[in-house]
């Protein structure tokens, strides 16, 4: 399973780590509020355009500083709650000590990431200051954005000294427990092995080692993500891991300087691209939504309409969950909303717990595939694709994958239907009153997402339609108050900072496979082979079912994106079929016994259920799934389509 810490988990120790999480905390208040801010403003230059025919002139210059430093801003915080993605696939077989150990050795290099982030982008903060660089409409120079960004760098890298502090003490103060396995042992201790003789190597003969690994690209590439396995089955922080392997890969190449000053030049022009503020605004959307019942609404109108079938709210949370996908755009969270909404209904009703947990398991799914998406935003900004394009381009496979749900709850009913009790007949008043409930959240929906099908909206724009249009429903609703407002900062936070801290590892471990041309000797060598593209997408597919079952999706994204991208291009592939079959396949992984995330998420909603009978519950849905990957390989104008016909 993929663990992801969340917002709020105290750090070890005592004051201080506790008055770093105060202090942070505030500073990404402040970052948050900037971010709604900006939302804000760029609604009223799309009013503004709308009604007077003119708008605020480079306001994307003004933005992109903006966002960055605001987004930049929510990393101290996210390191004093840390937030972080790892893999605990092995962590039942890691005994106290060794995890304690592992945990401070993760802390250390979180450390060395921000402190290298902050070191090198205050060192061109210099620079521009010195040269004067300035932005090219209004003429303002870049140097305050990048001294704003390097100072929340270094407040992360000091809140992880902190952290680190803390892990040491609390690791020293381990008693002997449980042992850790042969294999993990292995693993820890080849992992150490290998760095200190790489570091070695590098201390005495950097000649040797650049030699080595320019001279053979493609065997330093697959060693690198062998490295790469090993550091995340070890636990350690992915952002990290992809972060210290690409920086060390990208040393033999153009030397240390060289390698510090892009990793930091990469972070800030990702940070100031135009497109960096769809994902924040996104996730003020769905954060907001959320705090205005918007799931409540959904999951009543779609019980309204379809609980007059037998199993009909088995039908309801696999509607519901597609609804609210459109304002959440994560799986996960889909899952967890509907799990505690539905769940007790379906029991308290006699649904059998096979067929209540699977349908929650599987409809959680529909939540990263109804766009917006997150996931689908972090394809597009690592493969420089249009995210309106995307989002386009997903919705057909999302309504594909309601009805193939659908298909497999009635299926399930006929071969058992005492899994579900009799239809329970609903009134006319009960429906026009859920629809009227309904009304905003559909027409939040109906102007993001046709706003941007119709050419009116960027995606940019868009994102700030949805999240100042959620923050306006929350606040009509009655909904805002001291304590909602600080839960919806402080998860946007520590989705923010998880999400952009993985995003600067990629860059720096994608820059790395890049500079060996592995993509395109991995292209010209599976073409090498006497066998049809569709044969290796679909072994692609397998390995990606596989990926899914154990990893987060925008794990799985930040892996594989640099190498496997570029191959299926080659392989004569459009990039949107790509993008929204790999989020498909890796949303079925979801649900794949013995190791889909969503499982785990249902069970601990309902600790009486077996594993085992949510397990076997779900069958049905992943079969839906993979007959729903089969027409989309077999028809890519499912994905194609619609965005063919866009504005």
């Amino acid at each position: 399973m993929t663990q992801a810490f969340q917002a709020g988990t105290l750090p070890n120790g005592g004051g201080l780590a506790r008055l770093t999480l105060a202090g942070t905390g505030a500073l990404s208040l402040v970052a948050v509020a900037g971010i709604l801010a900006g939302a804000l403003v760029i609604c009223i230059d799309v009013l503004g355009r709308w009604l007077f025919g003119a708008s605020v002139v480079a306001l994307n210059e003004i933005m992109s500083a903006v966002f960055a430093v605001a987004i930049a801003a929510t990393l101290p915080a996210g390191a004093a709650r840390r937030v972080n993605l790892s893999i605990d696939l092995l962590g039942h077989m890691t005994g106290p000590r060794l995890s304690a150990w592992l945990k401070v050795a993760g802390s250390l290099l979180l450390l060395a990431f921000f402190a290298l982030l902050a070191w090198r982008v205050f060192g061109l903060a210099l620079r521009y200051h010195a040269q004067g660089r300035a932005t090219s409409i209004l003429r303002w120079p870049l140097a305050p954005t990048y001294f704003a960004v390097a100072v929340s760098m270094g407040i992360a890298a000091l809140v992880q000294l902190v952290n680190a502090i803390d892990d040491v003490r609390a690791a020293r103060a381990v008693r002997r427990g449980s042992r850790s396995s042969p294999a993990v042992l292995a693993l820890a201790g080849t992992l150490i092995a290998f760095a200190l003789a790489t570091g070695l190597w590098i201390a005495l003969d950097i000649d040797g080692f650049s030699g080595a690994v320019t001279g053979h690209p493609a065997a330093a590439v697959i060693l690198a993500f062998l490295l790469l396995w090993a550091g995340v089955l070890a636990q350690l922080p992915l952002a990290t891991v992809t972060a210290m392997i690409g920086l060390v890969g990208t040393l033999a190449y153009v030397g240390g300087p060289a390698t510090a000053n892009t990793f930091a030049s990469d972070a800030l022009d990702f940070l100031r691209n135009e497109q960096v503020s769809t994902l924040p605004m996104f996730l003020i959307m769905g954060a907001f939504a959320v705090v205005a019942g918007v799931s409540d609404d959904l999951f009543r109108v779609a019980n309204a309409v379809l609980g007059r079938f037998r199993g009909g709210l088995a039908y309801a949370t696999v509607a519901g969950c597609a609804g609210f996908g459109a304002v959440s755009g994560n799986s996960i969270a889909t899952s967890a909303t509907f799990g505690r909404m539905a769940l007790p209904q379906m029991k308290q009703r006699g649904y059998a717990p096979t067929l209540s947990s699977a349908t929650v398991a599987a409809g959680g799914t529909l939540g990263a595939l109804v766009p917006p998406s997150g996931v689908i935003i972090l394809f597009a900004l690592l493969t420089e694709q249009s995210i309106g394009a995307l989002f386009v381009a997903a919705m057909v496979p999302a309504l594909l994958a309601v009805l193939l749900y659908f298909a497999a709850i009635a299926i399930v009913l006929r071969l058992d239907p005492g899994a579900a009790p009799a239809a329970e007949p609903s009134s006319a008043s009960d429906l026009a009153a859920a629809l009227r409930g309904s009304l905003p959240v559909a027409l939040l929906f109906a102007v993001v997402i046709g706003g941007l099908y119709g050419g009116v909206f960027t995606a940019t724009e868009s994102a700030a339609v949805g999240a100042v249009g959620s923050f306006l429903l929350a606040l009509a609703r009655g909904r805002l108050n001291r304590t909602s407002l600080l839960g919806v900062f402080s998860e946007i936070t520590a989705s923010t900072a998880m999400i952009y801290g993985l995003i600067f590892g990629a860059l720096a471990f994608s820059f790395f496979v890049d500079l060996g041309q592995t993509p395109t000797m991995a292209a010209e060598w599976i073409a090498s082979f006497d066998a049809r593209p569709v044969v290796i997408l679909a072994a692609l597919i397998v390995l990606y079912l596989l990926l899914g079952s154990v990893m987060d999706s925008f794990a799985v994204m930040v892996i594989t994106v640099p190498v496997v991208t570029p191959l299926v291009i080659g392989l004569g592939y459009d990039m949107l079929f790509w993008g929204v079959l790999m989020l498909v396949v890796v949303e079925t992984g979801m649900i794949t016994p013995p190791f889909g995330m969503n499982l785990f998420v249902i069970k601990s909603l309902q600790p009486e259920v077996p594993l085992s009978a949510v397990m076997r519950g779900v069958l049905p849905f992943v079969l839906a799934d993979l007959v729903k990957i089969v027409l989309l390989v077999a028809f890519p104008a499912l994905s194609l389509w619609l965005p063919s016909t866009m504005n």
